[in-house]
């Protein structure tokens, strides 16, 4: 056998190997090809720049954190298209955008969001200031699916136009909100890590008892344009935080460890998707190729081993609608397990179902969406590593792009509500033989 075929031999081995190795981390139905492969991957940088055109006097800028804007071309005298491409692909269809216009003088146009190969899929939101955000009507747009655009008229003033995806919520956001938060006595926040371009990723601790040794996790905006998960995730934790009997007594019993922001670089850059490195980081949780889902496996495990008994996990996502994705019974029982193991599985699943029953009765004008079928047990999620590792409770809750911002909170408010109430219930129980079965 010559060398050349001794080359193309090893390298066949090689592919095997990794396709073996690949096999065991499972996506989820709608993941594209490659998301779960998450070394580094290339991406494309947008340009940033002011635009200018003299004829009508018109600019556009993605020159601030947060923009998503690749170009923008004039097409005729009242018509402008504002070219929206992914920071790399192939990736999910959540084509985040962020821009702003103004004029010398103020001026009707037709504003043409363009996909490049992606469908709309967010409401624009308009705002003076960047801060205080309105929907714009959507039966005023029109959406062409077969040229990947969404086009819509609106008045540019001569003050500042922001239009974006959804509100914008950046680093400095988060930033501001953590210390807000950190003002209390019984919270302590830390910088637990630094993202690829060397953001902080923090962690808010909240503790008011030292014999308490039980502690629950919620994470957040693992994907840049989830920006409907922050306010649930802003809601919940609140709640916890707060006045109430039941905060108050739950905070007797249990620690939190609250990680608002994974993803600061990819909030920060306006990606679709993915962090700095091209990378899906709700794919990373079996490989811990990047330093985002490193960083925070590494927190909860170094908590852990402190003598922490973690009690339960909740990551807060978006996407079309309310869900609650929760993990099949079947599938968080492990072969290996024995007899204890399989019970604490099943107290695990008892717990969570509970606790979304307790949330529907709570809300009966609102639907508890649940679903259990997306995650298998191989997959490289948040919750189901947490679930596989620890063998505790965890879910995702994922928030609708356009639920009303109201409902978001009060839904996320009783939601924690009704988990404290739970939490402190089974704090310490001993439970019955029934449960044993």
């Amino acid at each position: 056998m010559n060398k050349y075929k001794l080359f193309i031999l090893f390298f066949f081995l090689i592919l095997v190997g990794c396709a073996q190795e690949g096999d065991e981390v499972e996506g989820l139905v709608y993941d594209p090809p490659g998301a779960t492969i998450t070394t580094d991957k290339e991406i494309t940088t947008q340009h940033k720049r002011i635009i200018y055109f003299s004829d009508s006097k018109i600019y556009a800028s993605n020159e601030f954190t947060g923009a998503r804007l690749n170009d923008f071309y004039r097409e005729n005298d009242s018509v402008y298209f504002a070219y929206i491409n992914a920071e790399n692909k192939p990736i999910n269809n959540s084509p985040w955008y962020a821009f702003k216009l103004w004029a010398e003088e103020q001026q009707d146009i037709y504003l043409s969001l363009k996909y490049s190969g992606y469908s709309h899929r967010y409401v624009p939101k308009l705002s003076n200031n960047g801060i205080n955000w309105q929907p714009f009507d959507t039966t005023m747009i029109a959406i062409d699916t077969i040229a990947k655009t969404a086009t819509f008229q609106i008045t540019i003033p001569a003050d500042t136009l922001w239009i974006s995806a959804q509100e914008l919520i950046t680093s400095g956001f988060y930033e501001k909100w953590e210390d807000k938060i950190a003002a209390l006595p019984f919270v302590k926040k830390k910088t637990i890590g630094r993202s690829s371009e060397g953001r902080p990723v923090n962690e808010l601790w909240i503790s008011e008892s030292e014999d308490a040794k039980d502690f629950v996790v919620i994470i957040g905006r693992q994907h840049p344009p989830e920006v409907t998960g922050y306010f649930a995730l802003n809601a919940f934790a609140e709640t916890v935080i707060g006045d109430s009997e039941t905060a108050k007594e739950f905070r007797k019993k249990y620690n939190v460890l609250i990680i608002p922001l994974v993803n600061p670089d990819g909030v920060d850059n306006g990606h679709w998707r993915h962090n700095i490195k091209g990378v899906d980081l709700n794919r990373d949780w079996v490989e811990f190729n990047q330093p985002e889902t490193r960083i925070v496996t590494n927190t909860i495990k170094q908590v852990i081993e402190h003598g922490y008994n973690l009690k339960f996990f909740i990551d807060f996502h978006s996407t079309l609608m309310d869900v609650f994705y929760t993990l099949s019974l079947e599938s968080t029982i492990k072969e290996e397990y024995n007899e204890e193991e399989i019970r604490d599985a099943k107290k695990n699943h008892t717990l969570i179902n509970n606790w979304l029953s307790k949330l529907q009765s709570r809300l009966p004008d609102y639907y508890v969406n649940i679903i259990d079928t997306l995650s298998q047990s191989t997959s490289p999620t948040s919750d189901r590593w947490v679930q596989t590792t620890f063998n505790a409770p965890a879910l995702t809750y994922e928030v609708g792009d356009e639920t009303d911002r109201k409902l978001i909170k009060k839904v996320a408010a009783t939601a924690a509500e009704e988990l404290m109430k739970i939490l402190i219930e089974n704090s310490g129980i001993n439970y019955p033989e029934k449960d044993k079965k």
